[in-house]
């Protein structure tokens, strides 16, 4: 049962569980946002449709008042539907600029309605049919004081309760200078009710956007965290995420109301709207190449200088009349501009899918349906009287962050997939060369060893032939573990004890009355496994190099192993020969160039704690040790 819970818990159940839950809380509450019943208090009211339009100023009677019961034979022009440039040019060049739309019924509420009014770049007053000023911003004779197009105003304006046909709204701006004035929702109710559905409607979008903006934040970090790796897709993805994010986050009404640093909004929304299809591109031509013809090359560098160009001169609008002239003059550029930046990566992964990549399809059909999006907003702007290009942008950008967010899931866990293979084939490397480096050892132990063993033989046969039997048997007992246990990853400790004794044995035969040996052991190794020849190459470093040409009489050499509770194995071998010249003591790469380098060597490929140090033994001799975390074992891939 114990093990089950534990398997249970190592999958990521749940997490995908609470995932599911916030996904289908998050679906289901913005379905129903949209699909539940209108608040029976409120009732849609547009501004822009069948509202008229008059270039100029409408003069006053002596008393100051106007009559607007004959402005009824005055032509006025249609605002519905798509201004030419050269009309909207003359609107902007009129300082004054006034509006007839229809009224808002009569109500039998006793409580007030109020619509929310959105103005930026002018003064404005409202007026009923009878003349009655309904709402005033700003005073009409001071054109320095004129708030510019970055400043965006919100006003409550209570809805007369009278049985006026139409409003007149008098609007009052500096001469080229473009404005902005709508009614925040469309709607029209009782101030509490509004304000709720305002931040109803506009919640979700903010925490939509919110989301990719976080995404984008993230992404960025782990790219600079993890630079080495030049995951420049992913700095692709963040610039995109955080483009969409921004551009969202800064366009909406409900922000733009409550931050009262206008001018940022507006910088922001520029920037983001400007610039949010370059790292989309950027991250198409990382995935599929730049196609034939080199267009999303072509594509990019063109997209930074009209992006670059447009927002220089929307930064400037307020101080060149130019800035507005080519704006005007270039809105039907900058729409099919747009529809292109679209269409170039419809032509790329469509001919990407061709030659193979099937993982360009999804990207065709993403980018397909983007552009479908595209040309129903722009045919909703239109006919809306909205010639905001944001829209646009956020309906385009949308599938390209989704495409790209799968796309590169897809490529990060491909290339983890070719790290885990790295890494798999790095280990077999590994422990090859950990086979190579034994072997290595054991052919150059076995000749050398073997020499010295029979001419340890030949001695005894002279003065001491009844030892020649137990150095027989310890020379035969030495090559069968070498021969039979050394293939092995790793034998019982007591087993290379064995062979240590043996190996000594033979030493002492050779060295005869020479040597003195202290060889013992302390502690419970019944659980104790070591990699073979592990111990021996330190032993015969004191043999190999501490005895040689020593004038010691008597050589002393002290092997002990010892168990420090249970996990912690110690061995450690002093001599008191020759000892450690001051060279190697401060030049440890010349120290361990001997065999015990290859000791520490074996012992780093599998162990991640240990400790092996080569001293100077006091007050003469050479001093190895080892301390080893046995459970710190390295996992081995075979």
């Amino acid at each position: 049962m114990g093990i089950f819970w534990s398997r249970f818990l190592e999958k990521p159940t749940l997490s995908i569980c609470l995932l599911s839950l916030v996904i289908t809380v998050t679906v289901t509450s913005y379905g129903y946002s949209v699909l539940k019943p209108t608040d029976s208090s409120l009732a849609e009211y547009y501004l822009a449709e069948n509202t008229e339009y008059f270039v100029g100023d409408i003069p006053a009677d002596d008393n100051g008042t106007i009559d607007f019961q004959k402005m009824h034979k005055v032509y006025w022009e249609s605002i519905f539907g798509w201004i030419n440039d050269s009309e909207l040019q003359r609107i902007t060049d009129s300082e004054f600029i006034w509006l007839r739309s229809k009224a808002f019924p009569n109500h039998k509420e006793t409580e007030d309605l109020f619509l929310l009014l959105e103005h930026g770049g002018l003064n404005i007053e409202i007026f009923n049919e009878y003349g009655d000023s309904i709402f005033k911003y700003g005073n009409f004779s001071e054109q320095e004081r004129l708030p510019n197009i970055f400043q965006s105003k919100f006003d409550w304006v209570k809805v007369p309760n009278d049985d006026s046909k139409y409003y007149y709204l008098r609007l009052y701006h500096k001469k080229g200078i473009l404005f902005l004035i709508s009614i925040v929702e469309n709607l029209v109710g009782k101030q509490t009710a509004l304000y709720r559905e305002i931040a109803l409607k506009n919640l979700t979008p903010i925490f939509f956007h919110s989301f990719f903006l976080m995404i984008g934040i993230i992404c960025a970090l782990v790219y600079f965290i993890e630079y080495k790796k030049q995951y420049n897709i992913l700095l692709d993805f963040s610039a995109f995420s955080l483009c969409f994010g921004l551009l969202g986050l800064t366009s909406n009404v409900l922000i733009r109301y409550l931050f009262t640093n206008s001018e940022t909004l507006f910088i922001l929304t520029t920037i983001a709207s400007n610039f949010v299809f370059i790292p989309m591109l950027s991250g198409v031509r990382r995935l599929f190449g730049s196609g034939s013809f080199r267009v999303l090359d072509i594509l990019i560098y063109i997209d930074v200088f009209i992006c670059s160009l447009t927002t220089i001169l929307v930064f400037s609008l307020p101080f060149f009349d130019l800035s507005h002239t080519l704006l005007i003059s270039s809105r039907t550029f900058f729409i099919l501009f747009n529809l292109l930046n679209i269409l170039g990566p419809i032509f790329i992964t469509f001919e990407s899918w061709k030659k193979g990549n099937q993982e360009a399809f999804g990207h065709f059909i993403g980018f397909s349906v983007t552009l479908l999006l595209v040309i129903l907003e722009l045919f909703i702007a239109i006919k809306s009287n909205d010639n905001s290009t944001n829209k646009v942008v956020l309906w385009g950008v949308l599938f390209g962050v989704i495409s790209q967010g799968f796309a590169l899931e897809r490529t990060i866990f491909a290339n983890r997939q070719k790290a885990q293979s790295y890494k798999e084939d790095l280990l077999k490397a590994e422990k090859s060369l950990k086979e190579s480096q034994l072997k290595t050892l054991q052919t150059k132990m076995s000749p050398h060893y073997l020499f010295n063993s029979l001419n340890t033989i030949h001695a005894l046969h002279k003065i001491k032939p009844e030892l020649i039997g137990d150095a027989i048997l310890s020379l035969a007992n030495n090559y069968r573990f070498i021969s039979d246990r050394t293939d092995r990853d790793w034998i019982p400790f007591e087993e290379e004890w064995n062979f240590l004794e043996d190996y000594l044995h033979l030493q002492k035969l050779r060295f005869y009355d020479t040597v003195q040996i202290d060889f013992k052991k302390s502690g419970d190794f019944s659980s104790v496994v070591l990699p073979p020849l592990l111990l021996q190459p330190i032993i015969e470093n004191s043999f190999k190099h501490g005895f040689r040409g020593s004038a010691e009489e008597q050589f002393q050499l002290f092997i002990h192993a010892k168990m420090i509770r249970d996990s912690v194995f110690s061995f450690v071998v002093y001599d008191n020969g020759i000892g450690i010249p001051e060279d190697l003591l401060t030049d440890k790469t010349k120290l361990l160039a001997r065999s015990l380098g290859n000791i520490k060597e074996r012992l780093r490929n599998i162990y991640s704690e240990f400790n092996f140090e080569v001293t100077r033994n006091f007050p003469e001799g050479a001093r190895t040790e080892i301390e080893i975390i046995l459970n710190s074992r390295v996992q081995q891939t075979l």
